[in-house]
């Protein structure tokens, strides 16, 4: 029976044989240079966020305890700022909030406090400015007009859901 015979070569054989030395290691530095530039530029480069006005997180959102006359409103502005109002606290933060969801759906919102007015929240904790972030899970529903907040990305200890507030 007769048939093709394939003969495995590889691809520093083929252009060893192709090219002379001296080209050859010349094009196998320049290749190694420009592998190396593009991945030190790829690592030294954070994945772009999305711009803050777009992130779906910005918007105000309330929601009332159940059983209570308490309603606890969450503010997240475009500037990274976001306030709220909980009981008789009123609060100021700095935030910062992952551009997309984790594979859980969850995104990460780091907020640091910065301003309150000392008073009992929905829960009667009363918050101080220490300066500490605090790390906080928000999950939106598939329409984003609605969001739990969880302390870990699972839904075991989560409160809400808070909706949208229309304007």
């Amino acid at each position: 029976m007769g048939g093709v015979v394939y003969k495995e070569t590889h691809s520093t054989d083929a252009l060893t044989h192709s090219l002379p030395p001296k080209l050859f290691e010349m094009h196998k530095s320049i290749f190694l240079a420009i592998l190396l530039g593009s991945l030190v530029s790829a690592q030294a480069a954070p994945p772009a966020p999305s711009s803050p006005a777009k992130h779906p997180l910005i918007a105000s959102w309330s929601w009332t305890l159940p059983g209570k006359q308490c309603t606890e409103t969450l503010r997240y502005l475009a500037n990274g700022v976001g306030s709220g109002t909980s009981g008789k606290e009123v609060a100021k933060s700095r935030y910062e909030v992952t551009p997309v969801p984790d594979l859980l759906g969850f995104y990460r919102v780091t907020e640091t406090l910065i301003e309150t007015n000392g008073k009992a929240d929905c829960a009667g904790d009363i918050h101080e400015v220490s300066g500490e972030p605090v790390t906080r899970f928000i999950q939106l529903s598939p329409k984003k007009d609605q969001l739990i907040v969880c302390k870990e990305n699972s839904l075991k200890a989560c409160f809400g859901p808070l909706k949208r507030e229309m304007k």
